[in-house]
């Protein structure tokens, strides 16, 4: 293969096989590009059938996060670079065609892509995933969730997250006490460390199923928030910035709020206060249409239990002086 056409190692960890990863691997195989394999990584000795002209290894790792998965399949591979997937994702066919084309600039360490809500999830899902996709929710980092203009990032999820595999394994082994946020803090290395780039790149696109709203969803928001409050102090680079703040300030104004009803003189303001995010919140929710076949009336109250969850997880995490693995 021509230099322009680097091996590429596609990394899957998951805890056991699924229809999932079973669809990943269907879609892996329609991908333009061709110089790749596959590890796909559980927790106990699986096998499953895949489509003929994929090389897929099934390895098992024992019961360990998926950050540990794919580190010690990085190290089993011999490509040139690593491309993160999880196993709930599937990628467009020009994934890895888009992302290889990256790496002929040798300050590129690592290219990511958005995760899309796939238009075949459930009503449940497609909210989940309309919530993410809010500038209400995401702010500036609805690209994460929807397509959108290319752009240079110190900080991307590994979800989709394609990577030299030379400084993934130089940093990696730093990085896996944390999950999730393990890919903070390797971004955070990759662009402060190695001072090479991450670039955003629309055409690097993954479909990506959603949890459920409700529970699966906030499970995943706390879990988030934990980690991003937490970090916030410990690795301040890319996490101490103020929209990861803006929750936590919105859930003590809402105690304030209860609060302050009571009392005469800032009963009103309150009151305008509290009209005006509702009212954000709803033509928030009505502008999904455009994205996502969701409920506008679930993805509301998906917005602003988001914000209530995000933002009690995040100032935990700002408490804790040690994250558990």
């Amino acid at each position: 293969m021509p230099s322009s056409d680097p091996k590429i190692s596609v990394l899957i960890p998951l805890k056991r096989l699924n229809d999932y990863v079973r669809e990943s691997l269907e879609h892996l195989a329609q991908q333009t590009y061709t110089n790749f394999d596959v590890y796909v990584v559980t927790d106990d000795p699986e096998v499953c059938d895949v489509p003929a002209r994929l090389d897929v290894k099934f390895r098992a790792s024992g019961a360990v996060p998926p950050n540990i998965k794919r580190m010690n399949a990085a190290r089993e591979s011999d490509a040139a670079i690593v491309a993160l997937l999880d196993d709930d994702a599937f990628p467009v066919p020009e994934w890895l065609q888009a992302a290889a084309r990256h790496f002929e600039d040798p300050t590129i360490l690592a290219v990511g892509g958005p995760g899309i809500t796939p238009p075949h999830d459930s009503s449940s899902q497609q909210a989940s995933g309309a919530v993410y996709a809010s500038p209400l929710v995401s702010a500036g980092y609805v690209y994460r969730y929807l397509p959108a203009t290319s752009r240079d990032v110190d900080d991307y999820p590994s979800c989709n997250l394609i990577v030299r595999r030379e400084p993934f394994l130089k940093y990696v082994p730093e990085c896996v006490r944390y999950w999730p946020g393990e890919d903070t803090k390797l971004c955070m290395l990759l662009t402060r460390g190695e001072r090479g780039r991450i670039l955003y790149d629309p055409a690097v696109a993954v479909y990506h199923h959603r949890r459920k709203l409700f529970w699966g969803h906030f499970r995943q928001v706390w879990n988030y928030a934990v980690h991003r409050g937490f970090f916030a102090k410990r690795y301040p680079d890319t996490s101490l910035r103020p929209q990861y703040f803006i929750p936590s300030l919105f859930v003590l104004g809402n105690i304030a709020a209860l609060v302050l009803v009571f009392a005469d003189r800032v009963r009103i303001a309150a009151l305008v206060a509290a009209a005006a995010y509702a009212l954000c919140v709803i033509l928030a929710a009505a502008a999904v249409k455009r994205t996502h076949t969701a409920s506008p009336p679930l993805v509301a109250l998906g917005i602003y239990l988001t914000h209530l969850t995000y933002g009690t997880g995040f100032m935990i995490g700002l408490l804790r002086p040690e994250l558990d693995h």
